[in-house]
C-alpha cells in the first residue's frame, strides 16, 4: 500500500512539471511575437523539462517493474 502513496505524490510532481513546462512554452512564444530577449531560452527549458519528466517517469516505472520482478504480459 506505501508504493501506492509514493506513486500519487510522483504523478503530482509530473503534472506540476508539465504544468510549468507548457507555462514556459506559452510564455516563450509570447516573448517571440514580442520581439522579446530570452524567447527561445523559455521554449527550450519548456521542452527540455517536459522531455527529462517524461523520460524519467517511463524509466522509473521500468526500472521499478524490473526491480519488483514484474513482467508485461503483452510480451
Amino acid at each position: 500500500m506505501r508504493s501506492q502513496a509514493n506513486w500519487k505524490i510522483r504523478r503530482r510532481y509530473i503534472a506540476a512539471s508539465w504544468g510549468i513546462g507548457a507555462v514556459m512554452i506559452a510564455f516563450g512564444s509570447l516573448a517571440v511575437w514580442g520581439d522579446r530577449m530570452g524567447a527561445s531560452e523559455l521554449i527550450t527549458g519548456g521542452v527540455a523539462l517536459i522531455t527529462l519528466v517524461l523520460g524519467s517517469y517511463i524509466g522509473g516505472a521500468v526500472a521499478d517493474d524490473h526491480l519488483q520482478k514484474r513482467s508485461n504480459p503483452d510480451g
